[in-house]
């Protein structure tokens, strides 16, 4: 499995039904777009289409109650003077204007605004969600292989600490994460889910567990669930595919046959 794809067949061998595994990212830079209609002829040969979870599920009171502050701090009391300087610079440069317009955000929220803040948005949807929308579109049903209370329960279990000591990382190595990223996207654009894979290991540090491979056992045991009525086209963050616990090795063990799809124009 060390070949360069972010696209996987899935076979059932004692049905010889073909599903799919795709690994996407949650960004609208068109550079991550150049598997998108490799990604979409073989969406069409499925009868379900799977995000992580069902954007029709997205409940937004309950996503903001997950980001909100501790009750009775702000931002600025939480990270020291020289990391509230970092991101009063960046929100002067980047978005001009202070550091004032975070006070009340979630580090997390805060960290997903620095981490985009040198990818375009070029397209009016993310690449996840512009395959959601196709598949709605052509007449597939759609479903997740997590839930939306699955992602929220994530989101919790993490220590807002943790958060924090994330955020605090990035404002005083902003151009080491810059670099990083726009490393990732190359990465992604090349089709190499080891590397993709790599780099989400070292991210998620201590969380490993949380953030990946509990999910990856998850979300491997529903694609089975649906792959097994009917063919399935799944799409999951590109750093859940590779490595010893990733979603295709799971599937191998569980006895599917795993192919990689290449014939893309990237």
């Amino acid at each position: 499995m060390s070949k360069k794809s972010l696209l996987w067949q899935i076979s059932d061998p004692q049905t010889g039904q073909h599903s799919y595994l795709f690994g996407t990212m949650h960004v609208r830079d068109m550079r991550a777009f150049g598997w998108l209609s490799l990604a979409q002829k073989h969406l069409a040969e499925c009868t379900v289409f799977a995000t992580e979870f069902d954007f029709a599920e997205t409940d937004p009171a309950a996503l903001q109650a997950a980001l909100s502050m501790p009750a009775g701090q702000d931002l600025q009391q939480c990270l020291s003077p020289s990391a509230w300087k970092n991101l009063d610079q960046f929100a002067r440069t980047k978005l001009r204007n202070r550091a004032e317009i975070f006070r009340n955000q979630h580090p997390m929220v805060v960290s997903t605004t620095l981490s985009t803040a040198f990818l375009m948005e070029e397209s009016a949807h993310s690449l996840d969600e512009t395959l959601w929308h196709f598949a709605r579109s052509i007449g597939k049903k759609t479903s997740g292989v997590e839930s939306f209370a699955d992602q929220i329960d994530t989101l919790r279990r993490i220590p807002f600490e943790q958060h924090l000591k994330g955020l605090t990382w990035m404002l005083k190595n902003y151009g080491r994460y810059k670099k990083r990223t726009l490393n990732m996207m190359r990465r992604y654009a090349a089709g190499d889910i080891q590397a993709l894979h790599k780099s989400t290991k070292k991210e998620a540090k201590g969380m490993r567990k949380i953030l990946i491979y509990h999910r990856n056992e998850r979300m491997v045991q529903r694609f089975i669930e649906i792959a097994r009525e009917e063919p399935l086209f799944c799409a999951v963050g590109a750093g859940h595919l590779a490595g010893g616990k990733g979603m295709l090795r799971l599937l191998k063990k569980a006895g599917y046959r795993v192919k990689s799809v290449t014939d893309a124009i990237v």
